[in-house]
């Protein structure tokens, strides 16, 4: 088994270089600490490199595995001390350069019992670390001796030799591909990629498209590549097929340079049709490329691969994707493999075969795997419910779990975390972009790159996983961008069993009392709903979670752990949950930097928040809070306020790290000043406005933007009541998206909305109207008549009769 320490050896990676900027700090560490956390550094830098090593292994042992678990913990420990280091001797003062020496040698007298604590804790760690380093020395960990187990056979082959006849869903594919490869067009070489998830059916279509294609091509090929390519046997194995007098020679490989020189030469004058399956990467088809010819021929070219930017590079506009099984031939192949007949399931199997279908989710590989299975089982609805529905502990389906994890072992360490991140969702959870985008950022997934902001590579990271078919897009932005994504059910069970085999994730259901026995700490937990359970299910103790480092609910808010026993959380997501929710001991999370209350019945924060003066990210829309408390403006480090209908205190413009902001209290007597304020922060990207706009009869633009602010304003979503809204000359200059929402239009003929011909970047305008009433289509159509005529690069869309969300 495969050690799952992807999530890991990240995070070993970063922890010296995390402990290099303490030792780089002012602060006044004691005697010897400095000594320690040098230790630290050099013992994690020879631990990281093992834990590469270990992270290659095929089959570990258990001394192995054993000591990847203790890494883990120290790790995470160490990095739980370093983070409350300078809350706790320092309790939260500054460290700048003009701090005046007698005021921290004060600071130093009244933080002595907390710096005998840090001794003691560093005594404590310096030894578990030798420890740990001492195991590694005995156990001499790195690679193995071969297994001398036979190779496990490649559940793929069998779609090679497939019988056509029981094929199901493939006509409609099948003659796509075949007249994307055989259509007409110049006669040079053209390249064909099928390419999408694991267990889509790409071998078997390409395979049938082979089959298929037989007139005028002289010689043919096919060959099937995998992760761990040997270039040159693919090359060996293909030169075989198409050259007689090579297959009857010593058929030694030779190197790949003799070998693409030899299939050039033999390809040369030929029309040549051939199978490439299973491409990993860009580099290994950089190579294979090269034997091809470009005779002028129309040779074909057909490849499969999981990975959208192996097929665009190899084929270009030439690309098939791969679509799970509608329902109809889902059941199709459901019965003839489970029950040797179409429409044979019996009357008393209906309901649970239906759930099964449902869970494998249209996706071949999983219908043919758990058919198969089933069909050899006794037809008692309890063996047919357990074999059909608990993937996890059935050694019977190990063929399909190792297809499905080559995509996850092909993974860099960075995104293996990221994707077993995922397992904290419920299936088939719709999950939003941007809120997982800054969760993997407050969780420290998310590494700074030079020239590109953290939340940037957070996306770039989902559109990945997106083109490795690891994860599926749901719903699209505007400008065509992801929105949010949802994981395939089958792709979900793997993730979860990955995550608990390396204790990533704690997975509570609602009808459990308490968090389950794990092989370790629990640092990130999970609380599931089931239904009815949730309400009745008994609190979290916190005790058993006390390390924990996430905490993501979406059961009842009962469940919650007391927040006073949460020392270290760095993540808080409530998102949607129900009932009362206690905030006492929130301000004593001094590392937490993800706080999501959006959608709960809480209606007041505590005064104290601006202690969290970690905190990224605050998210409260949807909720019954009035106002924010005026230490919010303590929070130096936010940059995602998400206040939604709740009023900003005054003097907003002190949080200079601000991007994203969502807030009220617009269209009131004093809110011009708040809208020139909010002009000039420089750091604001993202900005939505309620506004509340009172419909008069001398109904006036209520809210103007000013001319020269928000110099670096990209996108700015208004919702208001009325189309109220002024641009002046040069206002929003820089602004790229611009959303109006309201719920109807003005009596009058006038739009409400004017100055669209002075934000000069504009490049999507979004309308939409609640109401659909004759103010609201007069609004809409100058509106449009207006951005048509001066953005004429624009994309407007306009929605109408629609109830803002």
């Amino acid at each position: 088994m495969e050690i799952a320490v992807g999530a890991l050896s990240g995070m070993v990676e970063a922890l010296p270089g995390k402990l290099g900027e303490l030792l780089q700090q002012e602060y006044d560490l004691l005697s010897g600490a400095r000594g320690d956390v040098a230790f630290f550094q050099a013992e994690l830098r020879t631990m990281n490199a093992a834990v590469v090593r270990c992270e290659a292994l095929e089959e570990p042992d258990v001394q192995t595995t054993s000591w990847i678990a203790q890494v883990r913990d120290l790790a995470f420990d160490i990095e739980d001390w370093v983070d409350l280091f300078a809350h706790r001797v320092d309790a939260g003062g500054t460290h700048d350069a003009d701090s005046h020496r007698f005021s921290r040698w004060i600071r130093r007298l009244t933080t002595i019992p907390d710096r005998h604590v840090i001794a003691t804790e560093l005594k404590e760690l310096r030894a578990r670390v030798v420890e740990v380093s001492e195991l590694r020395k005995r156990y001499s960990l790195g690679p193995q001796m071969p297994s001398r187990h036979a190779p496990a056979v490649d559940p793929r082959l069998f779609a090679l030799y497939a019988d056509s006849a029981g094929l199901v869903g493939m006509d409609g594919p099948r003659d796509e591909v075949m007249g994307m490869v055989t259509g007409q067009g110049s006669g040079g070489l053209k390249v064909v990629s099928i390419v999408g998830m694991a267990g889509s059916g790409k071998t078997t279509l390409a395979r049938e498209v082979y089959r298929s294609v037989n007139a005028g091509f002289k010689c043919r090929a096919s060959v099937s590549v995998g992760r761990s390519s040997d270039v040159a046997k693919v090359l060996g194995d293909m030169l075989s097929q198409v050259d007689g007098e090579y297959s009857r020679g010593r058929g030694d490989a030779g190197d790949v340079a003799q070998l693409i020189g030899r299939l050039k030469q033999h390809l040369q004058d030929k029309r040549y049709l051939v199978m490439i399956d299973d491409l990993w990467s860009v580099q290994t088809w950089g190579i294979i490329k090269h034997c091809f010819p470009e005779n002028n021929l129309g040779s074909r070219i057909i490849t499969t691969t999981r990975i959208e930017a192996v097929a665009k590079a190899g084929s270009g506009d030439h690309v098939y994707r791969t679509c799970l099984l509608d329902e109809a031939d889902a059941e199709t192949l459901f019965s003839q493999r489970a029950f040797w007949s179409v429409g044979g399931c019996p009357a008393h199997l209906k309901d649970v075969s239906a759930q099964i279908m449902k869970k494998c989710g249209g996706l071949p590989l999983a219908i043919v795997s758990v058919g198969g299975l089933l069909a050899s089982k006794v037809r008692t609805r309890d063996e047919f419910e357990r074999s059909g529905l608990e993937w996890r502990a059935n050694s019977e389906l190990q063929g399909m779990k190792q297809i499905i994890k080559l995509s996850y072992s092909d993974l860099p360490a960075n995104l293996k975390a990221c994707l077993l991140h995922l397992s904290i969702f419920p299936e088939n959870h719709e999950i939003e972009i941007e809120r997982l985008a800054r969760r993997w950022v407050a969780e420290g997934f998310i590494n700074e790159q030079r020239g590109t902001s953290m939340k940037e590579t957070a996306r770039n990271y989902i559109s990945e996983l997106i083109g490795r078919n690891l994860i599926q897009p749901s719903q699209l932005n505007h400008n065509g961008t992801h929105r949010s994504y949802v994981l395939h059910p089958v792709i979900h069970d793997f993730i979860i069993c990955k995550s608990m085999e390396d204790n990533f994730v704690a997975l509570v259901h609602a009808q459990q009392q308490d968090v389950p026995p794990v092989n370790g700490t629990v640092r990130r937990l999970s609380l599931l709903n089931s239904g009815k359970h949730d309400q009745t299910a008994a609190q979290i103790d916190g005790a058993k979670v006390s390390r924990a480092r996430s905490i993501t609910v979406f059961s009842h808010t009962g469940r919650t752990p007391r927040l006073n026993e949460l020392s270290i959380l760095r993540v808080l997501d409530l998102e949607g949950c129900q009932g009362p929710l206690c905030l006492d001991g929130l301000y004593k999370l001094l590392l937490l930097r993800y706080l999501n209350l959006k959608g709960t019945d809480v209606s007041e924060l505590p005064a104290q928040i601006g202690e969290l003066r970690c905190l990224e990210t605050l998210d409260m829309r949807s909720t019954e809070v009035k106002e924010l408390p005026p230490s919010i403006l303590r929070l130096e480090k936010i940059m995602h306020l998400l206040a939604g209908n709740a009023k900003l205190p005054s003097g907003i413009s002190k949080m200079k790290s601000l991007l994203t902001l969502s807030c009220s209290n617009i269209g009131k007597s004093a809110d011009a000043d708040i809208i020139q304020e909010l002009s000039e922060m420089a750091s604001l990207r993202e900005l939505e406005l309620f506004c509340n706009v009172p419909r008069t009869s001398e109904d006036k633009k209520q809210v103007v933007f000013p001319s020269d602010g928000f110099q670096s304003l990209k996108k700015l979503s208004i919702r208001c009541s009325l189309p109220s809204v002024t641009f002046v000359t040069d206002a929003l200059s820089k602004v790229e998206v611009l959303e109006l929402k309201f719920e109807g239009g003005l009596s009058k003929e006038s739009s409400g909305v004017s100055g669209v011909e002075h934000l000069s970047g504009l490049k999507h305008m979004i309308i939409e109207f609640s109401q659909h009433d004759a103010g609201a289509a007069a609004a809409m159509a100058a509106v449009k008549k207006v951005a048509e005529k001066v953005h004429p690069n624009c994309v407007i869309i306009v929605n109408v009769d629609k109830t803002d969300q």
